[in-house]
């Protein structure tokens, strides 16, 4: 192994097969901190991935990355490039940065956690569910405590608690603090514990894995949890969840999307048609994550208490081609034609611009979605009786009377795949609702439907 090298770099030399024969210090802390071997194949998932990529096509791959190491997260440019049977990789603009401030929120639920007096002892994973460390050893716990670099589910056995699904793997999913996870372990599973984690993020938002406790069960306190102690812990992502989501997931999902679509365009050279087709894939799913992001941010912000819409003069014919003309490229895809309101024709209503707009644009990209190709959808608006309306139709399947009200629930889709969260109609509603006005459906079985926004008139007093 090579002496230490400055903090800004750090050099390796790998074999044929892409295993460490000498490497400095600080990549080598690295290597230990994934759970690598330090004469093994490199254990950071992002580098390991270049290298394979260097051994398959031997040519130089120069890129910035970001790892996480400990609470921090640390930038660096990596170079890595064939050296004769082997690889020589390097990595230079070494920047550690440091852990993001604990949110309030988060200090209220570890000083909620502590008031219970229950005895346990502190884990800590990173994103991959790694132990990074376990602040007991063998004597104290009474058996033997994970090693670093061992996966959490391998250490333990998860529980299905109460028949509902798995706490530890809703938080991960939604990079939520989670309680209340039972599991055993695997080595002895007389011994059980109950698992509680909250999420580390570094500054830019990204998941960096989860500081957590774990509790005897029989050793927990049989005292009841205050209900202002339970209500905070329960809610405590509630009011800001639809704001971490997209601040952690936007801009990822964004790069996601540009890179896959520049893949799947070919700009940089000609590729197989299998890969294009993957990164096609990749950047029509990254594009529906994104979309749900949307949905679940807006579904955040509806349920408010105090959630309001603005009183302004719309029109309706207006954003019904404005929103038609964001789904032309989508629609013409299936060779479906969108008829809109003539230019000149109006139909003003007392309503917010873009949420009208939002629903238009989801009532019509539904329509576009169970459209048969070579079909037409049709907009049209009206004014009677101090009222607006907006009305989309479709040639599609229809839909029978009896789900007319079952499709505006939250995450219903009627048992369809593909596209779609099952938050649209949901929203969409909710937002007409909030604007005194509302959305109905008119359809039958194998006879397209009609979808009508119902808002006051322009010239109505506000309700």
């Amino acid at each position: 192994m090579n002496g230490a090298a400055p903090a800004s770099q750090a050099h390796a030399a790998l074999d044929a097969d892409g295993r460490i024969l000498t490497a400095d210090e600080p990549l080598l802390e690295l290597q230990a901190g994934a759970g690598g071997d330090p004469h093994g194949p490199i254990g950071i998932p992002v580098i390991a991935e270049l290298v394979r990529l260097v051994q398959r096509l031997r040519i130089p791959i120069s890129r910035a990355i970001e790892v996480a190491h400990r609470e921090h997260k640390i930038s660096m440019w990596v170079q890595i490039r064939p050296q004769g049977e082997g690889i020589s990789l390097s990595i230079v603009d070494w920047l550690t940065h440091p852990p993001r401030s604990i949110p309030s929120e988060v200090a209220s639920l570890r000083s909620a956690l502590a008031g219970r007096a229950v005895k346990g002892w502190s884990w800590q994973i990173d994103s991959h569910l790694r132990f990074r460390h376990a602040d007991q050893d063998a004597q104290a716990l009474g058996h033997e405590p994970p090693r670093v670099g061992e996966t959490l589910t391998a250490y333990f056995q998860l529980d299905v608690h109460g028949g509902t699904a798995m706490p530890l793997l809703e938080g991960v999913a939604l990079r939520a603090t989670f309680r209340g996870q039972v599991a055993s372990l695997r080595a002895d599973p007389a011994v059980r514990y109950r698992l509680s984690g909250e999420p580390l993020f570094d500054e830019a938002g990204s998941l960096m894995g989860y500081s957590g406790e774990a509790v005897l069960i029989e050793e927990e306190t049989t005292a009841p949890p205050s209900d202002a102690g339970d209500a905070q812990l329960l809610n405590l992502f509630g009011p800001d969840l639809g704001r971490r989501l997209d601040q952690a997931l936007r801009l990822p999902l964004g790069r996601i999307i540009a890179n896959a679509s520049t893949i799947s365009s070919q700009l940089e050279g000609p590729l197989r048609q299998d890969y294009v087709d993957y990164a096609s894939d990749i950047a029509a799913a990254g594009r529906h994550l994104l979309g749900l992001v949307d949905d679940l941010a807006d579904l955040q912000a509806i349920e408010r208490p105090d959630f309001t819409t603005a009183r302004e003069e719309v029109d309706l014919a207006d954003l019904a081609r404005r929103a038609a003309g964001l789904l032309n490229v989508k629609a013409a895809a299936k060779r479906i034609r969108i008829q809109t309101p003539p230019v000149g024709e109006r139909a003003v209503a007392r309503a917010e611009y873009r949420r009208v707009l939002q629903i238009l644009v989801n009532l019509i990209a539904n329509a576009v979605r169970h459209s048969p190709e070579d079909s037409t959808i049709w907009v049209r608006v009206d004014e009677e009786n101090g009222r607006t309306r907006a009305m989309v139709a479709d040639q599609g399947g229809g839909i029978e009377e009896s789900d007319h009200e079952r499709i505006f629930e939250r995450f219903e889709r009627l048992g369809l795949s593909g596209e779609g969260s099952g938050l649209g109609l949901y929203i969409s509603r909710r937002l007409a609702r909030a604007m005194d006005g509302d959305i109905r459906v008119e359809s039958a079985l194998g006879q397209g439907a009609r979808f009508i926004v119902d808002l006051p008139a322009w010239g109505e007093p506000s309700a």
